[in-house]
């Protein structure tokens, strides 16, 4: 049976050899072909057809141009402007105010003295002479810079000093201090952040935060002005998203807000942040910069303010330009994320180190805050007269005049806000009005106070206001007499005359 099989096979091959057939002639390709001689055939084809292509060869002539097109065009192309015409008319600019004295809850502009309402030297450290004494001190020892980076000969030993001071004052593991004060939250956030991961802040941040945001390119949400409702509803739908697809969970989640906000005076409510936040596994940084020293029974800041803890947040960065009188900023932390931005953040590996007479000035004004505590009751009920006085200037304004200002700002906060109530939505014309106040209280009151800048870099830019702090070193006739000018100048800018 086995022969007469092989016979039959090769009977069959016999015959399609003598007799083929299409049908007979595929199956037997088909049956004998190699892979690899296919795939080969197909780059031999390929190969050729790119051989024959006809080579391109730009034209040499300028497109078909003749000389004296070329030189119209030219002459016609105008380059892109450096700043947007959409930029440049959104930006204010003001007359330049020359300062050549300050200190105190006073400051000399263009040559008169002024109750300075527009400071952030909240404890009235600028112009205190154990501070002046400490810096000529480290003038004579140190010098007036540290001529290079932390990491190559910058680092001295007042730097090490403070930072020790600020981790032992803040009650945190460790400390970090930059050179630059808006550069520190915009370089802490890129060296803890990178692209995937997921930032959720309120909308109401600082520009610095904006920028670090920016450079960190991890994936923002912004949520309601100090809307607590929705953080949890965003941070909700961040975990449902999560639960659907495993595969997508997110290795760094923070959370972002201000302590103080320096666009609305408004104070975050760190309780409910800090319960979300351990609620749904998220990190939570807090920028300081206008709490710290303004908020808290000894000036520690919000945390302090709320009975919260330092370490019940990752990080707290804060500048030192406010209530520590001097430059540069700092971060508190535990040891290990302290330690990580020292080769991790762009600020403090590549700027010049902070000189040491600021860094003494810090120290001081330190030393200060934790030996006279009653600086910061004497801020705390300075923040509250201010906050009655321009609640009642705001509430009795004449209806019959074609604004009114309107108040923003806790009222515990020494920091506030004045806008128009109705205003024109046009920033130059606000802008305007609110500058002409300023102007009427400086001439007629010797009151400084500013309207608040913004920078077209900014995202979401802050509504025109008139920006109002008071000091510890503010007396309340000053706080009565700032008032009652104010009251009189927002007359006879919103029409009328002085009421």
């Amino acid at each position: 049976g086995t022969g007469g099989g092989a016979e039959m096979t090769n009977g069959a091959e016999l015959g399609f050899l003598l007799d083929p057939t299409l049908e007979a002639l595929v199956a037997a390709l088909v049956s004998r072909l190699d892979i690899h001689l296919f795939i080969e055939g197909i780059f031999v084809v390929v190969i050729c057809y790119l051989l024959f292509q006809k080579s391109y060869k730009p034209n040499r002539k300028g497109d078909g141009l003749t000389e004296k097109e070329i030189d119209q065009l030219c002459d016609e192309w105008q380059p892109e402007p450096l700043v947007s015409g959409v930029q440049g008319a959104s930006l204010v600019h003001r007359k330049e105010k020359v300062v050549s004295e300050q200190g105190g809850s006073s400051i000399v502009v263009d040559g008169v003295r002024l109750a300075n309402f527009s400071c952030y030297d909240f404890l009235n450290c600028l112009g205190d002479e154990s501070v002046q004494d400490a810096c000529e001190r480290a003038i004579r020892k140190y010098g007036v810079g540290a001529c290079g980076p932390r990491g190559f000969y910058g680092t001295i030993d007042v730097h090490l000093e403070l930072e020790g001071k600020l981790a032992e004052f803040m009650g945190t593991e460790a400390g970090i201090i930059y050179s630059y004060d808006i550069a520190t939250v915009s370089s802490v956030i890129p060296a803890f952040l990178k692209r995937g991961d997921l930032v959720i802040c309120d909308e109401a941040v600082s520009w610095a935060i904006q920028n670090g945001l920016d450079l960190a390119r991890s994936y923002t949400k912004e949520f309601r002005h100090n809307d607590i409702a929705d953080l949890e509803r965003i941070l909700k739908l961040v975990v449902e998203s999560e639960a659907t697809n495993p595969s997508k969970a997110l290795n760094r989640r923070f959370i972002v807000v201000e302590g103080l906000y320096q666009a609305t005076g408004q104070i975050a409510p760190m309780p409910d942040i800090v319960r979300l936040a351990d609620r749904f596994k998220f990190r939570v940084l807090v920028e300081e910069t206008c709490s710290f020293g303004a908020l808290g029974p000894t000036g520690r800041g919000v945390m302090e303010h709320f009975g919260l803890k330092s370490t019940d947040v990752s990080l707290i960065c804060a500048s030192m330009s406010g209530a520590l009188a001097t430059v540069g900023g700092f971060c508190v932390s535990d040891a290990a994320i302290a330690s990580h931005q020292r080769l991790s953040s762009a600020s403090y590996c590549f700027s010049a180190a902070l000189p040491p007479f600021n860094a003494t000035a810090a120290l001081e004004a330190i030393r200060i805050m934790e030996q006279d505590v009653g600086r910061m009751q004497r801020l705390g009920d300075n923040a509250k007269a201010m906050h009655k006085v321009l609640l009642g200037v705001t509430q009795s304004m004449a209806q019959d005049k074609s604004d009114s200002l309107v108040l923003m700002g806790d009222e515990r906060s020494p920091l506030k806000h004045l806008y128009l109530k109705n205003g024109t939505d046009i920033r130059a014309s606000d802008d305007a009005t609110l500058q002409e106040i300023c102007d009427a209280l400086a001439l007629h009151d010797q009151c400084a106070v500013a309207v608040s800048d913004f920078t077209p870099l900014q995202k979401r830019a802050p509504k025109p206001s008139i920006r109002v702090t008071v000091s510890a070193g503010h007396t309340q006739q000053e706080i009565e007499r700032f008032g009652a000018g104010l009251t009189r100048a927002a007359a006879m800018a919103f029409g009328g005359g002085a009421s």
